[in-house]
């Protein structure tokens, strides 16, 4: 057996390995122990000094705490001090509400028995009435006096600020600075109060919040000195401890009693020649040791022997904890520890020897048998065995290898079978994984197609759609809802929607959120403010809770449609309505006044022609005519606004109007205003009055120059316009061809929100003005058709443009005649149909001094029956407004019954030719006689 190759090999391993391990403990082992222990000494030093660190904090903690329990004790026996004392006042005034005594007595009991009640460290009960009388108090300085001027460093009432409490919550504790029982010092104290409604009275008693914290301080000091048993009893290493000072180098805790409560900032590091001290506190809390050389207990007086120390700063107390322990206690540990390993290694090898010699021969007899064995079957012999039936693992082997020998030749006829029959089995299995993972990657691309594509629909339908989750997260939103935050799509996602929106925003929207987070759909309607100069959009948003198991999970969708046109279209048909029903009311009014002006311009003349001979008369008379053709005018502004003037559209050249124009203008205009005028030569036609568009320019002009009070700039042009798309004036102006006006001027412009109301009737921004002249300027553009636009910025001047409908240029025919004013038609005969008797008046003794002989109706119906039976009319002058018969259809009459007979028609309203025919003359009130004998004359031209 020793000759054995096996032998010798298993038992050369065997002690290669045992003295392999012996050196490599002792070469690799030895150090590391050395070296950790020392390092696991050092560290327990650290976590000593961490447990240490987290008592203080848990003191710390603890005092805290014990300060809220302090000072909630402190109420309760405050609140119950002052429910006994309310129980008595009630108890001593229910005796006074019995008879048993009388009202003062009562009062006097009660006072004087609540003043001699104390407790505590002096406390006692006060009380005070509503004007802050002090009532019961045991300082007889402040007994009876009135309180209701004692302030607090703040300059707060004391006592008023209690009683007010008091009655407004029925109890309560107010902190407040209070001097001290018999002449004591001013602290801060704390006092519980109970309005007495009843009684009109407030009862209360505090306490001094310096004897809270002295109870606490009395606390920390029994902490301090638990604390101190408790370090005294630790020991680092052999000689090691920990220590406590504060931040002015007082020794707060040291196991030396002679160190312990002494100042030590004078002790220095022979090391470094640094106060100790000092260093400590420079390595507090940085996770660096401080190394310094100490004296021993065993050799007192000698700083030769370095120690470690650790340093945490406690910023609770101001405490500086430190664990101190000398370096050769330490290497001493691990020193110990490395002597006793390499005597274990040395016996460890012995044994291993020993052992090593009786396995390798035990294992190796075994094991040649089965060599053997297995060398006969090799050779073909599989009636060989190995005859071994031990029970330990050699035994298994063996009986394993004649078991093995005996299925041998069974395996090697099943192998091929059973192996065709697998191999037909994993082709199967791997064809039906093929199949699956084929159809599960077509799934995939299908849901990725059908997301893409459903995203793409969310993206085109034109709505705003996002979806928040349950903290407001946008966790999806569409193109259209991105677009809407002026953002793009990846800088919406996973965004809160404050971010997106704005605080500002989300502030007003929050009440919508939070009551679709209870489970309520929320309909509502929000401008977005953007912060450029672009119109505000208005969205109509819908937010829909999501609902699971028929509760709101948190989460919502959110639905934005803009509808900015559809409120700006509401806005603009209000302004409209409200814009036509000023114009009607204006033009009524107008109409009234113009009967009024037509009696008092009518008589006036009349008066002038007749009496003109007397003396001084006429002094009075022009003043009057004057002050009726003002107000003519002022009601024609209105029926300008009203777009109910008289106009008489044709064609003009509008650029020959303004140059024309120009020459007066220039001579009413300061000299500090240069006007620019359309070119020389420029020919721009459009369909409009030209005397009421001449008057429009006027007044655009004068009020370009109240604009400019230090001189600037005025320009006028006519131009031709096309607008390919509509564009937005007053209205929406359809596209077109159209006759461009501009009136530009450099003056300080309009105020933010004073141009939308320039039109208006009344409203003007100068000191004296009428407030009709862009009212009458826009009356007459809309009466002509034409659209007009104000573009102005605050100290920029503006820009009045008008659009008018064009006209094609036509040759200039010689203006007609006016009749001359003493042209008359003798005996002819007229019929003057007007309800109004002073008006009808006035047109009786114009047409008697022209030659008529007149016939009188009051209404459209008499004048028709007259008219049927009087022959050899020649003339018939009927107001328009009568009751019955209007004056309209009295002429549609009169011209299919008689047309030979001459109708004029007068009315303070604008007349359509379309409506009274070519061949009738409309006559405007108020009228003189020039323009009744011009009416007469035209009528004459155009019957023939």
């Amino acid at each position: 057996m020793i000759r054995s190759r096996l032998f010798h090999r298993l038992f050369s391993t065997m002690l290669i390995v045992v003295g392999s391990f012996s050196a490599a403990v002792y070469l690799l082992v030895v150090p590391l122990v050395q070296s950790r222990a020392y390092t696991i000494e050092l560290n327990a030093s650290g976590a000593i000094l961490d447990n240490v660190f987290t008592m203080a904090t848990k003191i710390k903690g603890g005092l805290e705490e014990q300060r809220s329990l302090t000072e909630a004790s402190y109420k309760q026996q405050l609140r119950s001090i002052v429910q006994l004392a309310s129980g008595y006042v009630d108890w001593v005034f229910g005796q006074r509400d019995r008879g048993e005594i009388s009202d003062s007595e009562a009062r006097r009991l009660v006072f004087e028995g609540l003043r001699s009640m104390k407790y505590g460290r002096d406390d006692y009960i006060w009380v005070t009435d509503y004007y802050s009388n002090l009532l019961s108090h045991p300082d007889p300085e402040l007994q009876g006096k009135n309180a209701a001027d004692f302030r607090d460093q703040s300059g707060n009432t004391i006592i008023p600020m209690i009683i007010s409490t008091a009655r407004a919550w029925g109890e309560g504790f107010h902190t407040y600075p209070w001097r001290r029982a018999k002449g004591g010092s001013t602290e801060q104290k704390i006092s519980y109060f109970r309005d007495l409604p009843e009684h009109r009275l407030v009862v209360g008693t505090g306490a001094y919040l310096a004897d809270i914290d002295a109870e606490v301080e009395r606390r920390k000091a029994m902490a301090i000195e638990d604390l101190r048993q408790v370090l005294r009893a630790i020991r680092i290493g052999v000689a090691g401890y920990v220590y406590i000072f504060d931040a002015r180098n007082n020794m707060v805790i040291h196991p030396n009693p002679n160190i312990e409560g002494s100042e030590f900032s004078g002790l220095t590091n022979p090391q470094s020649g640094r106060s100790i001290a000092d260093e400590l506190k420079a390595a507090a809390d940085s996770g660096e040791p401080v190394y310094y050389l100490w004296d021993k207990p065993s050799d007192p007086g000698h700083y030769v022997y370095q120690k470690i120390s650790w340093v945490r700063h406690f910023s609770g107390f101001d405490w500086y904890i430190a664990s101190s322990v000398y370096v050769e206690d330490l290497r001493r540990s691990a020193e110990e520890l490395s002597n006793r390993i390499i005597w274990l290694t040395i016996l460890i090898l012995l044994v291993g020897i020993t052992m090593a010699w009786m396995g390798a021969r035990r294992l190796v007899r075994p094991l040649r048998r089965l060599v053997d064995t297995a060398a006969q079957v090799q050779a073909g012999d599989l009636t060989a065995r190995t005859g071994i039936s031990s029970e330990d693992e050699i035994g298994i082997l063996a009986a394993g290898l004649d078991t093995m020998i005996d299925r041998v030749q069974d395996n090697i006829a099943t192998l091929d079978s059973r192996v065709r029959e697998r191999t037909i089995e994993l082709e199967d299995s791997n064809r039906r994984l093929q199949t699956a993972i084929g159809q599960q990657n077509r799934a995939q691309a299908a849901l990725a197609e059908t997301e893409a594509r459903q995203r793409l629909i969310l993206d085109a339908i034109p709505a705003a759609i996002a979806y928040l989750d349950r903290d407001q997260t946008i966790r999806f939103a569409n193109q259209r809802w991105a677009d809407l935050m002026r953002r793009d799509k990846s800088e919406v996602t996973g965004r809160l929607l404050a971010d997106v929106v704005g605080r500002s925003a989300h502030g007003v929207l929050a009440p919508y959120l939070d009551q679709t987070h209870q489970g309520a759909p929320v309909t509502f309607e929000y401008a977005f403010p953007f912060g450029d100069d672009s119109q505000n959009m208005v969205t109509k948003n819908t937010l829909i809770p999501e609902l699971a198991n028929g509760e709101a999970s948190g989460g919502m969708f959110v639905l934005s449609l803009d509808v900015t046109a559809e409120r700006e279209t509401e806005r603009r048909l209000m302004e409209a309505q409200r814009l036509n029903a000023v114009g009607q009311l204006s033009g009524g009014l107008a109409h009234d006044f113009n009967n009024l002006l037509s009696i008092i311009i009518g008589n006036l003349a009349a008066a002038r022609e007749r009496y003109g001979n007397v003396a001084g008369l006429d002094d009075y008379l022009e003043p009057a005519q004057r002050a009726g053709r003002r107000g003519a005018d002022i009601t024609s502004r209105l029926l300008a606004f009203s777009r109910r003037q008289p106009l008489k559209p044709q064609p003009v050249d509008v650029a020959l109007l303004i140059r024309d124009m120009a020459v007066l203008l220039r001579r009413s205009l300061p000299s500090s205003i240069q006007m620019d005028i359309a070119d020389e030569g420029l020919s721009c036609w459009a369909i409009a009055d030209p005397n009421q568009l001449e008057n429009a320019l006027v007044n655009l002009a004068l009020n370009a120059k109240d604009a400019m009070p230090d001189g600037g700039r005025l320009g006028m042009s006519a131009a031709i316009r096309v607008l390919d798309q509509p564009e937005q004036f007053d209205e929406m102006a359809p596209a077109g061809d159209y006759l461009c006006i501009q009136v530009e001027d450099s003056g300080h412009g309009f105020e933010a929100g004073t141009a939308a109301h320039a039109f208006e009737p009344f409203f003007t921004t100068k000191e004296g003005g009428s407030g009709l002249g862009l009212s009458m300027v826009y009356g007459f553009v809309k009466q002509s058709h034409g659209f007009i636009r104000i573009d102005s910025r605050p100290g920029a001047g503006a820009v009045v443009t008008i659009l008018l409908p064009r006209a094609e240029p036509v040759s200039q025919d010689q203006a007609p005649v006016s009749a001359k004013i003493d042209q008359a038609w003798p005996g002819r005969l007229a019929l003057v149909a007007e309800d109004n008797a002073d008006v009808r008046r006035v047109m009786r003794r114009q047409l008697v001094e022209l030659g008529f002989s007149v016939v009188e109706a009051e209404s459209g119906d008499e004048a028709w029956d007259l008219a049927q039976q009087i022959d050899g009319l020649h003339l018939v002058v009927s107001d328009i407004v009568m009751p019955g018969l209007s004056g309209t259809d009295l002429a549609k009459r009169l011209k299919a019954a008689r047309p030979e007979i001459g109708i004029v028609l007068i009315s303070g309203f604008a007349m359509d030719d379309s409506v009274v025919g070519s061949d009738i003359i409309v006559l405007g009130k108020p009228w003189d006689k020039r323009d009744l004998i011009d009416a007469i004359a035209k009528l004459g031209e155009a019957t023939g």
